[in-house]
């Protein structure tokens, strides 16, 4: 709480926090005494950019498809209204995706081939980067170790062989 005088009818407030909803009441000091204090009056600080999404994780599927997955961000700052997922190959940038979704396929990518990736959230200001992950896809055919190879060529985790949910898409 903030209680002060001020002999002008305005007042600045510093190091509020961003998007959020602050009350205010005042009351008039004259040399008669104190007035009743007003009703208190809400406001909501503006956005501002959020914090970095979270544990950004890849999953390679298959030999050119990932799925890319992350939590938001710890201080939002404003409302999330979505992500942008950046990969690049060799240092070249392959694609940038907007999403409004915490997961996203990236599809068309090239086999035995290492991409970096890194996700933005969005308020009605871009955040700054995730941490990079680096991960590669799979040379056509293969699976990591941990992973069973579908007969559609897609990778699925090996705990999931034979939980009767058809994880491969194709019965296999």
């Amino acid at each position: 709480a903030i209680n002060t005088t001020t002999p002008d009818t305005t007042l600045t407030i510093n190091g509020l926090s961003f998007y959020t909803l602050y009350f205010f009441n005042v009351s008039v000091v004259t040399g008669e005494g104190t007035s009743p204090f007003a009703d208190p009056i809400g406001q909501r600080t503006s956005e501002d950019a959020p914090s970095p999404p979270l544990n950004v994780m890849a999953y390679n599927i298959s030999s050119t498809l990932f799925m890319v997955s992350w939590q938001p961000p710890q201080t939002p700052n404003g409302i999330i209204r979505g992500y942008q997922v950046n990969y690049f190959a060799s240092g070249e940038p392959i694609e940038t995706i907007e999403t409004t979704s915490t997961s996203t396929l990236l599809t068309g990518l090239s086999s035995h081939t290492t991409y970096t990736i890194f996700v933005r959230a969005r308020t009605v200001v871009l955040g700054s980067s995730s941490t990079l992950v680096m991960t590669n896809t799979n040379e056509d055919g293969s699976c990591n170790s941990n992973q069973f190879l579908c007969k559609n060529g897609r990778c699925i985790n090996s705990s999931n062989v034979c939980n009767y949910n058809n994880d491969c898409g194709d019965n296999s």
